[in-house]
């Protein structure tokens, strides 16, 4: 069987890993000229990740260990400690580290596919070939999304970055609520830091930021991208999404490492086994739930007025000792849920009413 896995990022890279394993002829086309590059990510990645794939050697890409965050709304703050919760990558290693023993066919830019009853057949800037099953992990603005799924999705634009300065912030990650989703700054290590946020003018955003928090230091690296957030069918008459393309990432955060990463196993397993409508049912009950869950709550953060927004956070800053025990990296519903359950955020039902009404 031939399959076709477009785009070399962590997810096609994971699923392509497993199919060879398995004896399938897995070809793999990626757009740019190398692995990895260029980056768009924060490069900060949770520790389940590491705990979970355990197989794959990242030693190399590992930049700085994370043991917490310094939360801030305004002129108010609060820390969260965890430690070793998450891990600052090189991401171009990080991918690199996935493409080992993988033949990846780059500068290759996929175009367009046909399919009829036996076969695949895909254009790219290079050859027209068949092939028997389509893998679609060609990133955010996925052409292969485009011409066969229907998608509820809204892009977001980010920017970061490098600045070596002079911060002393050891372990821990700064994060600045501000909508659509925050600013932050990330130790990566021998006084460097990255500092992005997500706006719909990020590049000025975090110029401005810098400007008021009076950090002074040289750039060494500009990196940006778009984040998908959204919803829709993951396959398609042997047709599949995975990873960006396919909006598998945390609604709050806009982190798609992890969650991608996960449904590489789901599709691999769904191949292997022939019984290729397993990967949307197990997508759907193992990640659908957190990411319906956050963008429900995307819905209420985004509307929040700054007084509501204020409430909430005195709110969450009640309840650190909960957070530390148990707040999740990688699952923001799944923590924010757990608060519920404290009688005092009955105070909050009129806001998140309100703000979802906003929305709407």
């Amino acid at each position: 069987m031939e399959i076709t896995v477009v785009g070399a990022g962590p997810a096609g890279l994971l699923t392509s890993h497993y199919l060879n394993k398995a004896g399938y002829n897995v070809e793999i086309i990626e757009e740019h000229k190398s692995v990895g590059k260029p980056v768009s990510c924060s490069g900060l990645i949770g520790r389940d990740f590491f705990e979970h794939f355990k197989e794959f050697d990242f030693k190399d890409s590992i930049k700085n260990r994370i043991d917490g965050a310094k939360i801030f709304c305004g002129n108010e703050s609060f820390e969260l400690n965890r430690k070793s919760v998450s891990f600052v990558v090189d991401r171009s290693l990080f991918d690199q580290s996935l493409s080992r023993e993988l033949e990846v066919s780059f500068g290759e830019r996929f175009q367009s596919f046909d399919r009829n009853k036996e076969m695949i057949s895909i254009k790219t800037n290079m050859r027209r070939f068949n092939t028997d099953l389509l893998i679609g992990s060609d990133g955010p603005s996925s052409r292969i999304r485009t011409q066969e799924f229907d998608y509820k999705l809204r892009y977001y634009k980010g920017y970061q970055v490098r600045i070596k300065a002079d911060l002393n912030l050891d372990n821990f990650v700064q994060v600045y609520l501000e909508k659509p989703f925050f600013t932050w700054i990330i130790p990566e290590g021998d006084g460097i830091y990255r500092m992005g946020t997500v706006s719909d003018n990020p590049k000025e955003s975090i110029r401005k930021f810098i400007f008021e928090k009076s950090i002074k230091g040289e750039v060494i690296e500009v990196q940006a991208g778009v984040i998908p957030v959204g919803r829709g069918d993951v396959y398609k008459d042997r047709i599949f999404l995975l990873g960006d393309a396919a909006c598998q990432v945390k609604p709050l955060s806009g982190g798609g490492v992890y969650y991608g990463a996960l449904a590489s196993e789901f599709l691999a397993k769904s191949i292997i086994s022939g019984n290729y409508i397993d990967y949307p049912l197990m997508c759907k009950k193992l990640l659908g739930k957190e990411i319906s869950r956050g963008l429900f709550m995307r819905k209420i953060y985004e509307n929040l007025n700054e007084n509501e927004l204020q409430n909430i956070f005195d709110f969450l800053r009640s309840k650190k000792q909960i957070l530390d025990e148990s707040g999740s990296f990688d699952q923001h519903a799944k923590t924010i849920f757990s608060l519920i359950k404290d009688p005092k955020v009955i105070k909050f039902a009129p806001i998140l009413l309100n703000a979802y009404i906003r929305s709407l």
